[in-house]
């Protein structure tokens, strides 16, 4: 899938389906968002959050993927001009960061993390080949979608269910879920040209991205039926994160390339927006209503967010 995400960056974990995140780069030539903390854009009430920035030590760039309220996961880069510095993993607890350690992998990065501690991510092997993975306790498991030449997982569910996306050997792009046993389901928004799942709640209903000729936005899938999600007049959606209440957080891009977050609840959309940054971009929301990503700062640092 084609990222739309206006961030140009050499250096990548698995593919653009993470929107740039994964990229962890800044977003340039971007104009600076003067903000509330959330506002609504007349399209829902306001959404008021108080932020706390997560940042690596010693790291330039970092992100928050998910947290489930005692640990938070993603990843950082300690300088990102050098092919040298790797993007990692890492996991944030009781006041301390640490690396996670995925075996073999020259980067990674933490996607998820679920009530049981289940964390989830991606990486990439020696050989450059893109793997999903998961962490429970000290076990790690390789996650790949059969006969796909890359495999990302990106969301994990209180019940151990994943999604993610593949690669099949035609060079495209789709989304799967897996509820356990090695099975996994293909995920094809109908009349898509790719499709990626990236959140999935207790329920099974599940969001993600769909491309075809015209663009890039968002879908919910629910009890087998695809609805789309696009937040009005933007020029792309990308839904993430999906709660147990049905409330979606994701990215919209608006006609001057700039990123914002959104939460989609009750069926109205309101724009998320830390003060100052240059973009804000949301990937989870949890089920107390607390939000997880990333935001740009006035001279292009780049952070992990965590909003109650």
């Amino acid at each position: 899938m084609t990222s739309t995400h206006p961030t140009h960056a050499s250096k990548r974990v698995g593919r653009a389906i993470l929107r740039g995140l994964a990229d962890l780069r800044p977003i340039e030539g971007a104009s600076r968002v003067r903000a509330p903390v959330a506002r609504a854009e007349a399209l829902a009430a306001a959404k008021v959050y108080a932020f706390a920035s997560a940042d690596y030590p010693g790291a330039t760039t970092s992100l928050v993927f998910d947290s489930n309220g005692t640990t938070a996961v993603g990843a950082f880069v300690f300088d990102p001009s050098s092919s040298a510095s790797p993007t990692t993993a890492f996991t944030f607890a009781e006041g301390a960061y640490r690396i996670l350690t995925v075996p073999g992998s020259t980067t990674s990065i933490a996607t998820g993390i679920n009530g049981a501690g289940l964390i989830v991510g991606v990486y990439n092997d020696l050989a450059k080949a893109t793997h999903g993975f998961t962490i429970e306790g000290e076990t790690l498991t390789t996650i790949s979608f059969p006969g796909a030449t890359l495999t990302q997982v990106i969301g994990v569910n209180d019940s151990g269910e994943l999604v993610g996306d593949y690669i099949d050997a035609a060079s495209v792009e789709h989304g799967w879920i897996s509820t356990g046993g090695g099975v996994f389901t293909p995920i094809d928004v109908p009349g898509a040209t790719s499709t990626a799942a990236t959140g999935i709640n207790t329920a099974g209903d599940v969001v993600g991205i769909w491309s075809n000729a015209t663009g890039t936005q968002g879908f919910l899938l629910r009890a087998g039926v695809f609805t789309p999600i696009a937040f009005p007049l933007a020029t792309s959606t990308t839904p993430f994160g999906i709660n147990d209440a049905g409330e979606i957080a994701g990215i919209y891009n608006d006609a001057a390339g700039n990123s914002h977050g959104f939460v989609f609840s009750s069926g109205a959309f309101s724009t998320v927006d830390v003060v100052g940054a240059h973009g804000t971009e949301l990937t989870r929301i949890k089920n107390d209503g607390s939000i997880t990503g990333v935001f740009i700062d006035s001279v292009n640092g780049q952070h992990g967010l965590i909003g109650r």
